[in-house]
This record gives C-alpha cells, structure tokens and sequence, in this order.
C-alpha cells in the first residue's frame, strides 16, 4: 500500500498535481492524504491567548476547509475511477511543513506531490515558497509537479540532497 500526501490551496495548480498523482499511481493501491494547512491572515496576541472574539474561528476554517476537501475528492472520483484508490482529508490550523511532517511520521507517508506554484500563480516563478519550504524541511521525497506538465510517466527523477537527512528508503 502507498501511502501519499497531496498538500492543496484548492488552486488548478494543485488539483493539476493531484490529477499527476491519481494517474501515476493508478495501478497501484493507494491512500492519498489530502491535506489543507491554514493560518489566520492577520496574527494577533488575541487570537492564539482566545479572547471571546476569536472562539469558533478556527472551528469554521477547518469545516470549510473540510467542505472544499471533500468537494475535491469528489471531483477526482468524478474524473479518474480507480477503485484502488482511498482518500483521506486533512485539514489543520498548522503551517503546510509543520502539517507534511506530522502526518508522514503518524502515517507512514511514502511522497509527497504537490504543485511547483500556489494560488497566486506568480508565473515568473519556478516553485513557490510552499513547495520551496516542504521540499527543504521534509524528509520524505517530494514530486513537484509543474502546472504546464502534461501527464506521461517519469523515466528520470531528480533526487537533489545535501546528505543532512537519512533517508528511509
């Protein structure tokens, strides 16, 4: 069994990732790992002590980040029918690296796949701090996936190291 992780921001960047994953892998028997990492977009002293006006915000970012997950998976079962597939949704009030790492040590994750850009879509930049970032701190392999990639299997993988993490496999 596969174990993997697809971080997402809901973008056509990351569900072109997902889509690369669901076709890589469609012969194999696999559990994808959905995940959405969120932040609050402003930090405030008020909202990590929980002052009575932040009670029940981060509650509603995970149900709509839950809600948007699910609306995913249902959009992938819609366009690749691979019953060897399983998804599980993931949602945390968590940076994405901090989240990546968390679940590849309680999961046992196998790689990540994601995106080489975010919701901004900057196009003159090759990867985003996102993937810059899980790709620097995890110590699994991460698939960074351009959004202009068609699908075609891989014959050659890039496996860059700095020899600073022992990798399991």
């Amino acid at each position: 069994m596969i174990r993997v992780v697809l971080p997402t921001d809901f973008s056509k960047n990351a569900f072109h990732a997902i889509s690369y994953a669901v076709k890589l892998l469609e012969n194999s028997t696999c559990i994808f790992y959905l995940v959405h990492a969120y932040t609050p977009p402003v930090y405030r002293a008020d909202y990590t002590l929980g002052s009575p006006g932040q009670f029940g915000l981060p509650d509603n970012e995970k149900y709509k980040a839950e809600e948007a997950l699910e609306k995913t998976i249902k959009k992938i079962k819609a366009q690749f029918n691979v019953p060897t597939h399983s998804f599980v949704v993931h949602a945390a009030f968590n940076s994405l690296t901090d989240e990546i790492a968390s679940i590849s040590q309680k999961e046992n994750i196998d790689f990540v796949v994601m995106g080489t850009q975010g919701a901004t879509g900057a196009k003159e930049i090759l990867f985003g701090s996102n993937t810059v970032n899980v790709i620097q701190k995890t110590e699994i392999p991460v698939l960074a996936v351009p959004s202009t990639f068609e699908y075609k299997p891989p014959y050659n993988i890039l496996f860059p190291t700095d020899y600073e993490v022992d990798y399991k496999k």
